[in-house]
Formats: structure tokens, sequence, C-alpha cells
């Protein structure tokens, strides 16, 4: 089982990484705030599922790429991190179902085959 999030610690990471990259992470009136913007981040993190939670370092990537002046309003970067969970369990969802496939198929080929195998072995067998 995943270890339990700490939800202070990632909201602290979102921040830091928020003033690395754009030199501040919330108004000027907010800084005196900080723990404060923590904690209310790390609560609208906990309504996320821990996948979403997982993906906030690709939400903040993803942003970036966008090339805006300031940092994101925290609703984007929650939808952002939603969105990415979200295409994820979807490509794995396709590649688990590929993979049945596969395996199916297998399984088909396989029992097709086993018959006919079996008859060349006698043939092959009579015939030496």
């Amino acid at each position: 089982m995943d270890d339990p999030i700490d939800y202070i610690r990632v909201a602290s990471q979102i921040y830091t990484r928020l003033e690395m990259e754009y030199g501040f992470a919330t108004p000027k009136a907010q800084n005196n705030e900080m723990p404060e913007t923590w904690i209310f981040l790390a609560s609208q993190l906990q309504r996320l599922r821990v996948e979403e939670v997982h993906c906030w370092n690709k939400a903040l990537n993803k942003i970036s790429d966008e090339g805006n002046e300031f940092p994101p309003k925290i609703p984007k970067l929650l939808k952002v991190m939603r969105g990415i969970a979200w295409k994820a369990e979807q490509n794995n969802k396709q590649k688990q179902k590929a993979l049945e496939e596969i395996e199916y198929k297998k399984t088909v080929v396989h029992s097709d085959a086993a018959p006919k195998l079996e008859q060349l072995t006698k043939k092959l067998t009579v015939n030496v």
C-alpha cells in the first residue's frame, strides 16, 4: 500500500517550484501568509485522488510549456493535474486491453495449433 501523502509538503514543493520558475508564487500581499496559502492548497489537494496528486510536477511542466508570464491559479493547476491523471488512466486501460487481446490471440492460436501438432508428431513417429 502507498504511503499516505503529506499534502503540506506537496503544497510546499509546488510553491517552491512556482517561486523558482516565475520569481513569485502569489501576489506580494500574500507573502506574509505563505503557511496559510500552503494549508489552503493542501486542503484542495486532499480533494483529489492520489493518482491526481502525484501528477503535480507534470502539470506544472505542462503549464510552464504554455509560456504564461504569471503562475497558475489553484483551480487551473488542479484541472491540469486531473487531466494528466485521466489521460494516464486511459492509456493504461488501452495498454491493458491490448495485452489481454494479445494473450487471447496466443491462447486461440495455441489451441488451434495443438491438435495439428499432435497429429504431425504421430505421423512422424509412425514414419520413423
